[in-house]
């Protein structure tokens, strides 16, 4: 199970301004963002390959929010106005063995991309998606991905740290 660091007290912080009827996590860890979510939404969904995970949320959180075991968002058919995610982001070659909740392939961005793309096809039309990403992780392929499908990009808030930056980016539709 990942532990809240500051990506995800920065994804928190992101959150908090956001209400609606419906909102899913992607990758839900210890399920700090789940309980945000519960807070603004009336529908809250999370999802993680972590059984852990899973468990510790489901003994954690309010019993209506609905967990599913699952890659990223693929159990999804129903439209979301907030998908939130912060994806695995550091690379592979930064690491001796890979490590599933923090690792996001070679480049550091190919688990960014696969939440992303996963989300993006249960978005509610007028809806938006927060995810986290960091200068550690080659981000060229990510601004080639938004610019490609006509998806508009927000930096919702930055955090600097002493050995990355961190984005909360807003991605929705033009």
């Amino acid at each position: 199970m990942y532990l809240p660091s500051e990506d995800s007290l920065l994804l928190a912080e992101s959150v908090k301004q956001y209400t609606g009827k419906s909102a899913l996590e992607i990758g839900v860890g210890s399920g700090i963002i789940l309980k945000i979510l519960h807070d603004n939404f009336k529908i809250v969904a999370g999802t993680d390959v972590h059984v852990m995970s899973l468990k510790y949320c489901k003994d954690n959180l309010p019993n209506d929010i609905m967990l599913a075991c699952c890659d990223a968002a693929s159990v999804f058919h129903y439209r979301f106005d907030l998908i939130v995610s912060n994806p695995p982001y550091l690379s592979i070659e930064d690491h001796k063995t890979k490590d599933y909740a923090i690792n996001g392939g070679s480049r550091g961005i190919e688990m960014t991309l696969h939440f992303i793309r996963s989300g993006i096809s249960i978005l509610d039309i007028k809806g938006k998606m927060l995810v986290i990403s960091s200068n550690l992780s080659d981000t060229t392929e990510l601004e080639d991905y938004i610019s490609k499908m006509n998806l508009k990009k927000t930096i919702i808030k930055e955090r600097k740290l002493f050995f990355e930056t961190l984005q909360s980016i807003e991605i929705s539709f033009e």
